[in-house]
């Protein structure tokens, strides 16, 4: 069956905003760690601004408290305290679920003003982090793109032979099929890279990354799904055309920020 010219728009549109997005973002990071700060500071706001406005967070105090915290753990990441964001990163999918399932109603805008920073301001901080490590630029560029070639792997392996649904009360689109095809494209890229920046890492841990990061981003790829289906939104928003907001291309890189960090420090130590 041929795809709708709705999802050939889709799809057009996902790729133009891919090719002229990723090598703005990856310019960035190869930049140096300034620019790496100033990317993280602004995707940190904006994505912060869309999290507050899919959740129907109202109070502009409650808002302002957030924006402060999380430009808070941004500088966290500038200063090098990798224990406490490594910490705080853990606890936000715990902090998500309280503010979102587990909390009186008149709690709740409280506990969504320190969810969304720790969600996003403590794993985002992750990638200043790397980038402060010798070979940071080359992990930033690995996290980053064995990300996408997750994300993308899984895309069209469920589009050509996805049949079993994945987790159809939170995204209907995502089957089990495409979920390994992302997790084995996480493996392959996650060498390959190590391999092209001469990072010398060995194939295990190189394998172990690209594992860990198969299933953390496509877990957080879930978790952002929740969000929007608990509020009832397709998108987080709308700023790039053809992928929705910036909280939809964050939700896979998040976490798995935090993996490459802990992984590769830990592994190295």
């Amino acid at each position: 069956m041929k795809s709708s010219p709705s999802r050939k728009d889709s799809l057009r549109l996902r790729l133009i905003s891919a090719a002229v997005g990723i090598p703005a973002l990856l310019a960035l990071v190869i930049t140096g760690p300034a620019s790496t700060l100033f990317l993280a500071a602004v995707a940190v706001l904006l994505g912060l601004m869309e999290f507050f406005r899919l959740a129907g967070l109202k109070s502009w105090l409650l808002r302002l408290g957030g924006f402060v915290l999380a430009l808070a753990f941004v500088a966290a990441g500038w200063r090098g305290y990798a224990g406490l964001l490594g910490a705080t990163a853990a606890l936000s999918p715990f902090a998500l679920l309280l503010a979102h399932r587990w909390t009186p109603p008149s709690a709740r805008p409280a506990l969504l003003a320190l969810a969304g920073p720790l969600y996003l301001g403590a794993t985002l901080a992750h990638g200043i982090l790397l980038r402060r490590l010798d070979q940071g630029s080359k992990l930033l560029l690995l996290a980053i793109l064995s990300t996408f070639a997750i994300d993308t792997a899984a895309y069209f392996v469920g589009r050509a032979i996805g049949r079993h649904k994945l987790a159809p009360k939170i995204s209907p689109g995502k089957t089990w099929e495409g979920a390994i095809g992302g997790f084995a494209a996480g493996i392959a890229a996650a060498v390959a890279l190590a391999f092209a920046f001469d990072l010398h890492v060995p194939l295990w841990k190189a394998a172990g990354i690209g594992a860990s990061l198969g299933i953390v981003g496509q877990a957080g790829d879930l978790l952002e799904s929740a969000l929007k289906r608990a509020h009832q939104a397709k998108d987080a928003g709308g700023l790039i055309p053809g992928h929705g907001g910036i909280l939809d291309r964050l939700d896979s890189i998040v976490y798995n920020l935090v993996v490459v960090y802990h992984f590769y420090v830990w592994g190295t130590s």
